[in-house]
Formats: C-alpha cells, structure tokens, sequence
C-alpha cells in the first residue's frame, strides 16, 4: 500500500481533536515547550511550555462564552498576523466550542479578535464584537483609546481565571472550521494537521519552524493543528529572511521547516 494511502487509512481511525491532544500533552509533559515565537523587528523572542499555553487558551475562552456569553457553534474570526496569540486564540475558540472562521471563507461571523492595524479601517468594520490585541509583550494592553464598544484583548483577558471555567465537550463531529469550501469537523481538522505534519516532516516530539500564520492556511493545519496533535512544538519566526530563519532553525533545534513567501 502507498506510503499516504497507509496514512489515509491509518487516520480514519483519528477520533482525538486537537482539545484532546492539548490535555494529553498537558497530562504527559506540562513544562516542554510548544510554542516559541520571534519577532525579529521588535526583538522579542516569547516561549510558552505546554501549561503555559493552556493557561492562555483557559483564559482566552473563558472570555469568549463566560463573559461574553457566546455559545457552542458560534463563529469567530482571527484577523492576526504570525503571533503567539494567534495560536492561544484560535485554539481558545476551539475549546469554548466556537467555529473559527478562515480568511477566504465568506461566512459571517458572532466576533472578530483583530490587531493594531484594524484600528486604521474601524470605521469601514461593519457591526459585532470586536476584541483588538495590541500585539505587545505579554500581551498587553493597548495605550491609545480604541474605538468606542471595542474590548481590549489585554483588559479583558489579564483578569481571566487560567482554568477553564466552561463545561463544554468538543466532540469530534463538531464543526470546528468554516472555509470557503465548507465546514470541517474537528476529526476533519486533525486529519488535516496529520497530513501537514507528513507534509512537513513533523514526526512526534519533532520541532517545527515556520513563518506561516496559523490563523490562516496553510499555517493553521501545518503551524498550530500538526504540532498538537503529534505532540511535537512550533518555533513561530516573523519578520525575519532565510538566513535568519536558518539561525535560528539551528538555534532552536528544529528539525523540519515551512516557510511561505509574504
């Protein structure tokens, strides 16, 4: 049998999503890394290890359906370029059983989670909840007013209790993704991140470095969904050219790459 068909088989099997393979991970090893970002313009280099991670996603989806009531099935978009809170926020969507919806895709959706530069065009968004990141360190807050009925990420979140605070199963029926092909399952969506991975060369306990964004494909299968699930972590790299990249590759230890033209 084919080397991608004996995968294809293998993954018809997949009944883990990619909350599952986070609380696995966190059962397992909570202190390894699993998200390292860089950002070469500002000079910020963050890591956060499995717990810390998790933290994040608790408080980021406890935001999103204890505070701002939003139920299972709702929809989201991530409108942020390669960042750490990319990956939190998608997966926080995730786990408060929300559907992320992608770039391309035309669906409408229940809250927008934007950066900085969303301030330029606010007048232009049409209305819905809007929660700017201001994309600084630690995440915190922005120091210029945002627009009026607009929630700062970094208020907003700070305060949140890092456990989860929903009782909430993901199921892996549930649609999890809106593109402009259609829905996607959360099964779907690891057989997806398990084709990245193979793609990619992610084997399990490997590290990836990528520029791609994982709010957007093909970063949100192959940077955030394929680390996950194959218990592996991701070195996120923006702003920074191929010889840099290839430093840091070396520096990090990343064993595979996936770097997209921008």
């Amino acid at each position: 049998m084919p080397r991608r068909a004996a995968y294809a088989e293998a993954m018809s099997e997949v009944s883990i999503t990619v909350i599952s393979a986070l609380s696995s991970a966190l059962a397992a090893d909570p202190g390894r890394p699993l998200v390292t970002y860089y950002d070469l313009g500002a000079g910020e280099r963050i890591e956060l290890s499995v717990k810390t991670f998790d933290n994040w996603v608790a408080k980021v989806a406890n935001l999103l359906g204890d505070d701002l009531g939003l139920e299972a099935g709702q929809r989201i978009r991530v409108e942020l370029p390669p960042h750490w809170l990319s990956t939190v926020t998608v997966v926080a969507a995730w786990a408060a059983g929300l559907q992320v919806v992608m770039p391309e895709s035309a669906c409408p959706a229940d809250v927008c989670v934007v950066g900085p530069t969303a301030l330029e065009t606010a007048g232009n968004r049409s209305a819905g909840t809007v929660i700017a990141c201001s994309l600084r360190p630690l995440g915190g807050a922005f120091v210029e007013p945002l627009p009026a009925g607009w929630l700062d990420f970094g208020r907003e979140v700070g305060g949140q209790p890092d456990m989860l605070l929903l009782d909430h199963h993901v199921a892996s029926g549930d649609v999890a993704l809106q593109q402009a092909g259609g829905a996607l399952t959360h099964a779907e969506l690891t057989r997806e991140g398990l084709l990245g991975a193979e793609r990619t060369g992610l084997r399990p306990g490997g590290r990836l470095l990528t520029n791609a964004n994982p709010a957007s494909s093909p970063g949100l299968f192959s940077a955030l969904v394929a680390p996950l699930v194959t218990a592996s972590s991701v070195v996120l790299v923006y702003g920074a050219d191929r010889s840099t990249r290839t430093r840091i590759a070396a520096q990090e230890q990343a064993d595979c790459s996936l770097c997209v033209d921008r």
